[in-house]
């Protein structure tokens, strides 16, 4: 079963994916929200700059990642041209 099969039989699973791409999209902007740069303090201890830019980065490739296995998904034609050539 390939994914598109998949998404078009069963409609929850869009909804599932499309949920998870919100709440992560979500969570992305509350932790940029959140992050303090120049405090003034250095401490390693609990949240910090570096942590979230962290986590940030950590969202954001998961969120690439999504929207790569949608542009997969809705692909017109995934398989390539035939070779040789047929004049048709």
């Amino acid at each position: 079963m390939t994914l598109r099969t998949a998404v078009h039989q069963s409609k929850i699973l869009t909804f599932v994916v499309l949920g998870a791409f919100v709440w992560l999209l979500l969570t992305l902007f509350e932790v940029l929200s959140t992050i303090e740069f120049g405090t003034g303090t250095a401490s390693f201890v609990g949240q910090n700059a570096l942590g979230g830019l962290a986590g940030i980065a950590v969202l954001a490739i998961v969120l690439g990642t999504l929207v790569v296995l949608y542009a997969e998904i809705t692909e017109a034609d995934p398989a390539p041209q035939s070779w040789p050539p047929s004049d048709e």
